[in-house]
């Protein structure tokens, strides 16, 4: 049955985070094709979640998470919608395709992200609050946490590192998990803030370009994975 798929669905989310870090791929391609590939070097490397990036989603819709369960039907599949509006639709969008995972932004209005919550309940998907832009990420992210997302992704976008490479997402760690108890990913632009990251006890690492765009992306993509997860510490709750 339909509620039946849901629970195994989410009962497989649930053992992943509870085995952290959970490393996740972003897969920022202009087409599937280039998606699947990297994908399947990832999950050779070592990688737990698969991400339908923002890029690959404005180029051809929703279509790709789809197809990406569909070769890979035991990871996980996140859809990074970037969504400022319309919360709900976006996860309804996402369970239609088999996905797994959503992002809303923690900076939208406040009924965006409460609206993809609600329709959660319904579907199973996650739902992940991105902190991209939002100014008090400890305030924000405890407001949504209580609303009941079930992570908070703190985001250090790439037109911030482009004006100042000395700063990374791991700046607001530490006060995020002062502000809330549930998972915590980063999003992480080299194997040096990743690992720095998961010693501080980041539940979930996401790492796409330049990674992914590396001369050899699968040897990149190892050294990534075994040194994060050597890195790994609890964090203290």
């Amino acid at each position: 049955t339909a509620n039946k798929k849901r629970e195994t669905r989410t009962m497989k989310l649930t053992l992943q985070i509870a085995r952290p870090p959970v490393i996740q791929i972003a897969l920022d391609y202009a087409t599937i094709d280039e998606a699947l590939a990297m994908a399947r070097i990832g999950i050779e490397a070592g990688v737990d979640w698969l991400e339908i990036g923002t890029p690959l989603i404005v180029s051809e819709g929703v279509a790709p998470i789809g197809k990406m369960v569909r070769a890979f039907p035991d990871f996980p599949v996140l859809a990074d919608y970037k969504t400022m509006d319309s919360g709900w639709k976006n996860v309804e969008r996402t369970a239609v395709q088999g996905g797994h995972v959503m992002t809303v932004c923690a900076g939208s209005p406040d009924e965006t992200v409460r609206s993809a919550i609600a329709e959660s309940k319904k579907s199973g998907v996650w739902v992940v609050a991105d902190t991209i832009g939002v100014k008090d990420q400890a305030a924000r992210a405890r407001q949504c946490a209580g609303w009941g997302v079930h992570m908070i992704y703190l985001h250090y976008g790439a037109d911030q590192r482009k004006a100042d490479a000395t700063r990374d997402s791991t700046q607001w760690l530490e006060e995020v998990q002062r502000a809330v108890s549930i998972p915590i990913g980063v999003g992480c632009f080299d194997v040096e803030d990743a690992a720095r990251a998961a010693a501080r006890g980041a539940e979930l690492i996401a790492i796409g370009h330049p990674v992914i765009s590396a001369a050899d992306p699968a040897a990149e993509l190892r050294r990534f994975v075994r040194e994060v997860k050597e890195a790994y510490r609890p964090r203290n709750k």
